[in-house]
């Protein structure tokens, strides 16, 4: 069901995304620069953890918690902060992320936190210099997040630098995570780690290690700084690398369909997957040109709202997680839309196929790094790669004429 070949215009700006992926990438680098800044707080929040205390992770917006919390390759321990910042106190630990999107939500947020006497490690964009001073006075631990920051890729997004700092923020967050579990290493223990779900047995291996904070861990070799963190970040930019390498035309035609149902009055239908990339919808720099389907448990949409939403012209975009839903491929295809799919799983058995595909490429299971000696792999892909994706088309999108044909 692609729109005809004549009635697709040719995109204003055909390299974006491979602007932002170089962009992206760009941040991976950057992320390297800090890397051995993070062998300190590594080594205090690990002290303070085999101390009986906690981890908490903290921001003004809920994307960044969304990402680290419960998470495929990521920390059982971690807890949630309150959104007054209530939770922490003496002897804890906060990892605390900010994109400057709500500088007085998140200086209050901070302020609060440093009252808490807990060892707060900032993630996020260099405070700026009118204020600098009194923030970074409340961190002690600042990981800047300062990805390149091109000024015509920000075009596409009205000048907003979210789009590259939340995800700078999330590399930062994940290298830091894997010096964290080193510094364990380094004292003879090991952090339990989720499994993704989508490995059989993972649900029950889990429960089993969730039972325990931190082991023992005799067995695992103590992992010198910066080990687990530059593993994340080479397997992550080889996944971003092929991303650009071999996706790009795939996304341009995704948002060139897009930009042909909306000039012909209809809509584009997303369904986006939970954890980081849902709350893309709307964030500093969206330029809403979607129509966010809601959010509902698991990987598929409600086929009741699909039923209600969907029509005739329409392009449903899944960016789901790993795998097909067929069901609500069927329905879109009822009810005329187009589909265009985001998954990385192998599409299996019979059903329905989307009619435009996007292949992520982040690895079976969504964790990068092998712990030696530990049971699984560590440290997830899909939150980054998945938001890249669909800032990746709706930046195309944003430079494209979406004006209404019947408008002309």
């Amino acid at each position: 069901m692609n729109p005809p070949a004549d009635h697709i215009p040719s995109p204003c700006a055909s390299s974006f995304s491979t602007e932002y992926f170089t962009a992206l990438l760009g941040g991976v680098e950057a992320a390297r620069n800090v890397l051995a800044q993070m062998a300190s707080p590594a080594e205090e929040v690990a002290e303070r953890l085999l101390d009986g205390g906690r981890l908490f992770i903290a921001s003004a917006r809920p994307d960044f918690v969304s990402e680290g919390f419960v998470r495929s390759g990521g920390l059982m321990l971690l807890e949630e902060c309150g959104a007054d910042g209530s939770g922490p106190g003496p002897g804890d630990a906060v990892l605390l992320g900010w994109t400057d999107t709500e500088p007085e939500t998140e200086r209050a947020l901070l302020s609060r936190l440093a009252e808490s006497g807990s060892f707060i490690v900032g993630i996020g964009p260099q405070p700026p210099a009118t204020a600098g001073r009194v923030q970074i006075a409340a961190l002690d631990s600042l990981l800047a997040s300062t990805p390149p920051l091109p000024t015509d890729l920000l075009r596409a997004f009205d000048g907003a630098a979210y789009p590259l700092v939340s995800l700078e923020n999330l590399i930062l967050l994940w290298t830091f995570t894997g010096e964290l579990v080193a510094a364990l290493t380094r004292r003879g223990h090991m952090p339990a780690m989720y499994q993704s779900v989508l490995v059989p047995g993972a649900r029950q291996r889990n429960e089993r290690r969730g039972q325990h904070r931190i082991e023992a861990a005799p067995e695992i070799p103590p992992l010198t700084p910066g080990h687990l963190g530059s593993a994340y970040l080479d397997r992550l930019s080889n996944v971003l690398h092929t991303l650009a390498k071999r996706e790009t035309a795939a996304i341009e035609q995704v948002a060139r369909a897009g930009t042909t149902a909306l000039r012909r009055g209809h809509r584009i239908c997303a369904f986006l997957i939970s954890h980081f990339p849902v709350h893309q919808w709307g964030a500093p720099g969206d330029p809403s040109l979607m129509h966010k389907l809601s959010q509902v448990h698991g990987e598929t949409p409600s086929s009741e709202e699909l039923g209600h939403e969907l029509r005739e012209g329409d392009l449903f975009f899944f960016l789901g997680y790993y795998n097909r839903p067929r069901e609500a491929y069927a329905l879109a295809h009822k009810r005329g839309a187009t589909i265009a799919e985001i998954i990385t799983g192998p599409p299996t058995g019979a059903g329905p196929a989307p009619d435009l595909i996007i292949r992520p490429g982040w690895p079976y299971g969504d964790a990068l790094v092998a712990v030696p000696q530990y049971d699984i792999e560590i440290l997830p892909a899909s939150g980054i790669v998945q938001t890249a994706i669909y800032w990746a088309v709706v930046g195309t999108l944003a430079l494209s004429d979406t004006t209404s044909d019947n408008a002309r």
